[in-house]
C-alpha cells in the first residue's frame, strides 16, 4: 500500500495545474458566455475554444489514464500524452471536416449533456491542431523538470 502511495505522490500533475485548468475554464466561458455576446468577433470565439481545448484535452486524458494505470516514468507519461493527443487530433479532424462525424459527435454530446450541443464543420479550425504539439511539449517539460 505504501508503494502505491509513493507512486501516486511521484506522478506528475498533467492536467491539474493552473494553465490546463485555466484553458478548460476559458473553453467553458467562451462557449457559454462569450460566443454570441457580441464582445468578440465570432471567428475569434470559434478559434479560442479550439486552441484552448486542444491544449488541455490530451493532458486531461493522459492524467485520467495515469490515475487508472499509475506510472511515474517520464517516457511513459509523455507517451501517454502523445497517444492522447493523437486520439484527440483524429476526433477533432473528423468533426471539423466530415458532416457525418459532426452529426454523430453532436448527437453523442447532446445525449451525454442532456442539452443541445452544436459543432461547426470548419476545416480552417484545423490550424488549432498545433496546440497538440504544445501539450506534448508541456508534458515533456514537466516530467523532465527538477
Amino acid at each position: 500500500m505504501a508503494a502505491a502511495t509513493e507512486l501516486a505522490d511521484a506522478r506528475p500533475a498533467l492536467f491539474t495545474r493552473v494553465l490546463p485548468v485555466a484553458a478548460m475554464v476559458l473553453v467553458a466561458l467562451n462557449d457559454h458566455v462569450l460566443k454570441g455576446a457580441g464582445l468578440l468577433p465570432g471567428w475569434l470565439t470559434g478559434k479560442l475554444s479550439d486552441f484552448a481545448g486542444l491544449y488541455f484535452a490530451p493532458l486531461l486524458v493522459a492524467e485520467l489514464w495515469t490515475l487508472a494505470r499509475p506510472t511515474c516514468e517520464a517516457r511513459s507519461v509523455v507517451r501517454r500524452v502523445t497517444w492522447a493527443a493523437l486520439g484527440v487530433g483524429l476526433l477533432f479532424t473528423a468533426i471539423k471536416t466530415s458532416p457525418p462525424a459532426d452529426r454523430l459527435y453532436e448527437a453523442v454530446l447532446t445525449a451525454l449533456l442532456r442539452h443541445p450541443a452544436s459543432n461547426t464543420v470548419d476545416p480552417t479550425d484545423l490550424i488549432a491542431l498545433v496546440m497538440l504539439a504544445v501539450a506534448i511539449w508541456d508534458a515533456r517539460r514537466l516530467v523532465h523538470s527538477p
